[in-house]
């Protein structure tokens, strides 16, 4: 990917991140200026955040013949969380009518939000799987938390962090010579 390309691409990421000032793509040929100001303003975002995105610009910038940086990048990058639902105890076949409605209301209203992606029921009828398009597992935690079922304490959740599929960045290895 060139660098107009690059800029251009972080610049859509930065904008879909709540960032307002990303370098314009047109400015990629100041001899890395626009670079700079893009990195600087990438320090304004939280720690966790920073690191990710340093990474994604260190992989980026440099074509590496191990594909190690590309790597690197995409092991520290959560692009989604999988959240896989379970009834608890208190979820009884008599409790579960009066809350659902509600619930389903709910879980529509952060699909439309983008917060959700995808849901589905388990196929044994033990509980629903959400595909979240949030970066945090503690953001997703507290998002299902705060749905009916969550507030009832009739449903938990595992939740797991995912990224790229960072081995196939074996693929990137310059073949020998």
């Amino acid at each position: 990917m060139n660098v107009i390309g690059f800029v251009a691409l972080l610049s859509g990421f930065l904008a879909a991140a709540s960032f307002t000032s990303a370098a314009p793509a047109s400015a990629a040929s100041d001899g890395g200026a626009s670079r700079r100001a893009l990195s600087s303003t990438i320090q304004t975002v939280p720690t966790a955040s920073q690191q990710r995105k340093d990474l994604i610009i260190r992989a980026s910038e440099t074509r590496s013949s191990t594909g190690a940086a590309e790597m690197a990048a995409a092991k520290a990058l959560t692009t989604k969380v999988l959240a896989i639902g379970s009834w608890t105890a208190k979820a009884t076949p008599e409790t579960r009518p009066a809350i659902m409605p509600s619930e389903a209301r709910d879980t529509l209203r952060l699909q439309l939000a983008g917060k959700i992606d995808q849901w589905f029921a388990k196929s044994d009828g033990s509980g629903a799987v959400f595909l979240m398009n949030v970066t945090d597992p503690g953001e997703a935690h507290k998002l299902l938390e705060d749905l009916p079922l969550g507030r009832a304490g009739m449903m938990t959740f595992e939740l797991i962090p995912m990224g790229p599929l960072w081995p196939l960045g074996l693929m990137l290895a310059e073949p020998p010579k």
